[in-house]
């Protein structure tokens, strides 16, 4: 008797170790996981731990709660100007709705394609709006900018995160390579045509600038150096004038002996009467004498 009732506990205890593994499942901090009941999702779990579900009737579906990579092959999208770009783009996401995810999607393989979509669909539609310039160089980031917002809100249906989305590589087919390069060159060479031009004009407007104040400045210097001689010619005359009221034959002496220097100074030969009005002085002082 006792030995039958040993085996029943122990049948006992078996069953109920049994039903405990299968009522109890852990997530971990690198998971997230959905309850499935007979394959019809039920509950999704996000926070690490223990937790329990019905025995026999459910089972866990367990998914990656990391950041994702995914990492698209190169592909030809057309630019507004009609040229053929190979780019080359990744992204980064994260499956933030189990439950919705699995609904959606079901697995990685499927949320990979599905975004994949997503992504070439809005980077050809970016791509489209702009020219060559503008794509490789002039509005990359904005691009970027642009396809991680609204690959993201339609990623969202989908319990799908979207962080991030980069170009890796934009490159020219080989084709195509040498006539944008041409076309790159000469419009390179055009505008420093545009610039030399530019340039050249705005020095003949400083040199015309330049030009119109110098003269401006030397008439200026000319006219206060006439008021100054003027002044001091007028100065010289009233001396003149005032030394001529206190002794006019002291004046007149004076100025004799001024024209007697610079007459003779020159050493030239000059023909005059003795009698003449210029020898006044000499003829004076050979009377005195």
């Amino acid at each position: 008797m006792n030995r039958i009732v040993g085996i029943a506990i122990a049948v006992v205890l078996v069953l109920g170790a049994i039903t405990a593994a299968f009522s109890l499942f852990t997530v971990d901090e690198t998971e997230s996981a959905v309850v499935l009941q007979f394959g019809e999702p039920r509950a999704s779990v996000t926070e690490p731990g223990l937790n329990i579900k019905r025995p026999f009737v459910q089972n866990v579906k367990y998914f990656d709660a990391r950041v994702l990579d995914f990492d698209d092959e190169a592909r030809t999208y057309v630019t507004s100007d009609k040229k053929n770009l190979i780019i080359d783009s990744y992204a980064k996401w994260r499956i933030r709705d189990p439950l919705r995810f699995y609904i959606s999607v079901t697995n990685q393989m499927t949320a990979r394609s599905r975004l994949g979509d997503l992504i070439r669909s809005q980077l050809r539609e970016e791509i489209g709006r702009r020219n060559l310039q503008q794509t490789v160089s002039g509005e990359r980031r904005q691009v970027m900018e642009n396809l991680t917002r609204v690959v993201s809100q339609q990623a969202e249906k989908m319990g799908i995160e979207v962080l991030d989305i980069r170009i890796k590589r934009t490159d020219l087919p080989e084709e195509n390579e040498q006539a944008v390069y041409d076309r790159m060159i000469s419009e390179r060479e055009r505008e420093a045509r545009e610039y030399r031009a530019e340039g050249a004009e705005q020095a003949e407007e400083v040199m015309a600038k330049a030009d119109r104040e110098r003269e401006e400045i030397l008439a200026e210097a000319r006219r206060k150096a006439e008021e100054v001689k003027g002044q001091a010619d007028a100065e010289a005359t009233e001396i003149y004038n005032s030394a001529y009221t206190l002794s006019p034959e002291f004046f007149a002496l004076y100025r004799s002996l001024q024209s007697y220097e610079k007459a003779f100074d020159g050493g030239e030969l000059m023909l005059l009467s003795p009698e003449s009005e210029f020898f006044r002085y000499f003829q004076k002082s050979e009377a005195t004498e």
